[in-house]
């Protein structure tokens, strides 16, 4: 199992570390790459630019941080991008737990977690059966029936094959004992725009991505893999509440590069915290049905180890690998 490095850069005496403490004593001094490893308009997306303001404040007066989409690979390409960026505190990147796991789990992409500092996990996001509006299902219960009476045929879309409403997929077939027809894209935007088209039978998306459009009827969820019912969208059921005990989604925060000098680690992580508890922040995320669940770094890695076991043992009994 991997071992996340909240700290990897030692400097190699007094030297060095007072050209480094100098060097970076006006951090930042240029523009923030913030990569988003998804297209523009999912949940990761909004994520970013809801944020990237805030951390921009908490930085100080100047700041610019500039949202860069690299979708592809169910997050791996932006992962990529942010493991392989200079340490230098102007590249950082959304990370999504499992998403970052799974490449790990299936095969040995460019990275691991060593490649990565984190900063902190900003939002929980249960996962969610969605349907057009237009379906002749209106319950989880009616859905999971006609599911079980055409095994295979049934199109369901995610943001992206090993991705992590992919994974919550498999978990919630699994716990119900139903398969369907699997259809990926490249991130959560193209999947609900499939759904609005009724090119897929339904969807499992982010909470923070159908729930807007649930509320204003242009889709129906029927239910969330939370533990409890989300105030939200409070007509929604959890899957406990119709037998299927499953608990699902993503976590998602902010990650840099791994060796960051400790001055501009600590810079960050800083701000990214007064950020995500920021009055402006949690009303902006309110609006958005973000569900904030902030945790710092070391926090955040004992969770992340926990997902990998989890994940690594599901892999073990049904890879997901298509």
């Amino acid at each position: 199992m991997p071992r996340i490095t909240l700290t990897k850069t030692l400097l190699a005496g007094a030297m060095a570390a007072g050209f480094a403490v100098s060097a970076q004593a006006d951090y930042p001094s240029a523009n923030i790459e913030m990569v988003v490893g998804y297209s523009a308009g999912g949940g990761s997306d909004v994520l970013a630019r809801s944020l990237a303001p805030h951390i921009e404040e908490a930085l100080g007066e100047g700041t610019r941080i500039a949202v860069i989409n690299r979708p592809g690979g169910g997050g791996e390409i932006g992962f990529t991008a942010v493991a392989d960026a200079n340490p230098d505190g102007y590249t950082i990147g959304i990370i999504n737990v499992p998403s970052i796991l799974n490449p790990m789990i299936e095969r040995s992409p460019s990275y691991d977690l060593d490649s990565f500092q984190l900063l902190a996990n900003v939002v929980t996001e249960p996962g969610a059966v969605v349907v057009p509006a237009n379906s002749p299902h209106n319950s989880l219960e009616e859905w999971m029936a006609h599911v079980e009476a055409n095994p295979g045929s049934v199109s369901v879309g995610n943001s992206g094959g090993g991705g992590a409403m992919h994974t919550a997929l498999i978990r919630f077939l699994r716990a119900s004992d139903l398969s369907v027809n699997h259809i990926p894209f490249a991130g959560g935007a193209p999947s609900r725009a499939a759904l609005l088209g009724s090119h897929v039978d339904a969807s499992v998306m982010g909470i923070s991505e159908a729930g807007p459009l649930h509320n204003d009827g242009e889709l129906k969820i029927l239910g969330v893999m939370a533990a409890e019912r989300i105030d939200l969208v409070p007509d929604v059921p959890t899957m406990g509440e119709v037998g299927t005990e499953i608990v699902a989604g993503s976590y998602r925060g902010l990650m840099a590069p791994a060796g960051l000098p400790d001055e501009v680690r600590d810079a960050l992580v800083d701000a990214v915290a007064q950020a995500v508890q920021s009055d402006a922040f949690l009303a902006s995320a309110d609006d958005r049905l973000l569900l904030v669940d902030y945790m710092a770094p070391d926090e955040y890695a004992a969770l992340i180890d926990e997902t990998y076991t989890e994940m690594s043992a599901i892999w073990d009994e049904d890879p997901w690998a298509e």
